[in-house]
């Protein structure tokens, strides 16, 4: 199994737009943070989660292969405003991809981008997709995914929980408040991510203390924090890390 943050970032961005902080004005590489994505590969299957506005630059930057499901944990703009970019590997594979979501996720995918229900016309080229909601544990080939709704800015929202090989990974970016149902799915893995947006408290995402918390409560083996705002520095908040939860950079990859 093979994960590789393709975006670690808020839904801003960082550097921000305008900003003058030190974090946004860094020289460090690391604090430049595309919106939150992760690619995952199992089981020889290529899995997205999330294709935030960045998502071309993103496949191109690391290098994502193919596209073999797309998963969606919200319908924000910063988690699915790049959709449109899966079409290039629909007509690379010939096929279309199969995405899935929470119903109301559905819903606003098909409110946003109508057009992919469109018969292609000479000359145009759309994204091929089979959308589906799901509520329930599926597999995309010998990859068995759990979706696991979390509470965040009154929207509905998963997190996912993938296994395959005998490996478990868990990824929760956007969270204020997590089920005792999540909780309890996410408990022990090797390797679970999780929503940390800023050092104070947020009233629709965790903040670093309660993510750190809620980490060493669920004890995975290994921990990494995302979603960041420019309020964390990379090499700030690696310092204060307790042992186990790791600060990831935008290309990040991980083997397992």
């Amino acid at each position: 199994m093979k994960i590789v943050f393709l975006g670690t970032g808020t839904s801003i961005g960082v550097p921000a737009i305008g900003c003058k902080c030190p974090v946004c004005r860094s020289a460090n590489p690391r604090n430049r943070r595309r919106r939150a994505s992760l690619y995952v590969k199992a089981a020889g299957r290529h899995i997205v989660i999330d294709t935030p506005p960045d998502f071309r630059e993103q496949v191109l930057a690391f290098r994502v292969p193919r596209v073999d499901a797309v998963l969606f944990t919200h319908a924000h703009a910063d988690h699915v405003f790049g959709f449109d970019d899966i079409r290039r590997f629909c007509d690379i594979q010939d096929q279309a991809i199969p995405v899935f979501g929470a119903r109301d996720t559905i819903r606003s995918l098909n409110r946003f981008f109508p057009y992919v229900h469109k018969r292609a016309l000479p000359g145009l080229s759309y994204p091929r997709v089979v959308f589906t909601e799901c509520a329930a544990p599926f597999r995309i080939g010998a990859v068995r995914v759990t979706p696991l709704p979390v509470e965040h800015a009154g929207i509905a929202t998963y997190g996912y929980r993938l296994a395959s090989e005998g490996l478990r990974i868990g990824y929760v970016p956007d969270c204020h408040t997590m089920p005792a149902a999540a909780q309890a799915a996410l408990r022990g893995l090797d390797i679970l991510v999780m929503d940390a947006l800023k050092r104070t408290p947020h009233p629709t995402h965790l903040s670093l203390d309660e993510s750190i918390a809620l980490l060493q409560a669920l004890r995975p083996r290994r921990a990494y924090i995302t979603h960041m705002g420019h309020d964390l520095d990379y090499h700030r908040v690696r310092r204060r890390l307790p042992p186990g939860i790791f600060i990831p950079h935008d290309g990040l990859t991980i083997r397992l």
